[in-house]
């Protein structure tokens, strides 16, 4: 089954340089969870993904600290394993 990103995740993958330098070493995006106002700051968690994966770090966008739901979630690779301390 194909990843398909919902609000809230975040996806960042290893650039492909193909010999320019210059290049970032990574890009990626966010799917915006709600409205973003201009300088708003934005928490963003970040984990690392499967080794051997072309992904290299998945994540969630959140409110902070003080949302319900991000104290629940069990943070998830990029394929919705949990991840185990």
């Amino acid at each position: 089954m194909r990843f398909e990103a919902k609000p809230g995740d975040v996806c960042i993958f290893e650039n492909e340089k193909a010999g320019n330098e210059r290049a970032p070493d990574h890009r990626g995006y966010f799917v915006a969870h709600r409205d973003i106002k201009a300088g708003e700051r934005i928490q963003i968690a970040l984990w690392s993904g499967r080794p051997g994966s072309s992904r290299s770090f998945g994540g969630k966008i959140t409110d902070g600290p003080s949302s319900t739901n991000a104290a629940k979630e069990v943070p998830s690779d990029l394929f919705g394993n949990p991840l185990l301390k």
